[in-house]
């Protein structure tokens, strides 16, 4: 499975050793701020990097899944993004801000 990660804060770090231990290959990542991108990346061998989650699924076409590891705010409109590119997704908690965005 090759899995793009979304979000290089805190979280990245946990989500990496997770997806390498369960045997996935973490491709590529997305960050508004390339510059942590590349910094977090590059230390795990993460070559690809892009400034959305529209330009890193436009570039990876073999990617089957994406974490989404950004602010809460943002993970509604990604989480539906990439669903609607037939990614699976892989979310932290809370998927929406509210429950009447989860309908």
């Amino acid at each position: 499975m090759k899995v793009g990660i979304v979000g290089a804060g805190g979280m990245a770090g946990y989500h990496y050793d997770g997806f390498v231990r369960a045997g996935a290959e973490v491709v590529a990542m997305a960050d508004t701020d390339l510059k942590r991108a590349e910094a977090f990346g590059k230390s795990r061998g993460i070559t690809r990097f892009y400034p959305s989650l529209t330009e890193m699924i436009a570039g990876e076409p073999g990617l089957d899944a994406v974490s989404i590891i950004t602010p809460n705010k943002f993970h509604k409109p990604l989480v539906i993004e990439a669903l609607n590119k037939g990614k699976h997704v892989y979310c932290e908690k809370p998927p929406a801000l509210n429950a009447s965005e989860m309908a």
